[in-house]
């Protein structure tokens, strides 16, 4: 069953785990330390080293873009993380008159 995310709220990131890291076998030790802002919330699919998070939208909103790249280097920086992305909310599609 596909994870139902709340774009309103949170902020969400997508962290791709070395399968040699300690994290790979216990992902959610991501979330502690100095990184508590994120929150655990699963696998993603069936890709095993690729884990979702997210990090609260309260008083990040209007500062997201200037503190972005601190937040995505410090987890970029720990030890088995191999590629860091954010999350984009999904938008409504629309059909395009008679071409369809």
């Amino acid at each position: 069953m596909p994870q139902i995310l709340d774009h309103a709220s949170n902020i969400y990131l997508s962290i791709t785990l070395s399968p040699s890291s300690p994290l790979f076998s216990t992902p959610s030790a991501l979330s502690t330390g100095s990184h508590s802002l994120l929150t655990y919330q699963g696998q993603v699919g069936a890709l095993s080293d690729v884990q979702l998070y997210s990090i609260p939208r309260g008083g990040l909103e209007p500062n997201w873009d200037s503190i972005q790249e601190d937040v995505l280097r410090g987890i970029r920086e720990r030890e088995g993380v191999v590629r860091v992305d954010v999350v984009q909310p999904p938008k409504q599609r629309a059909k395009r008159g008679d071409e369809l």
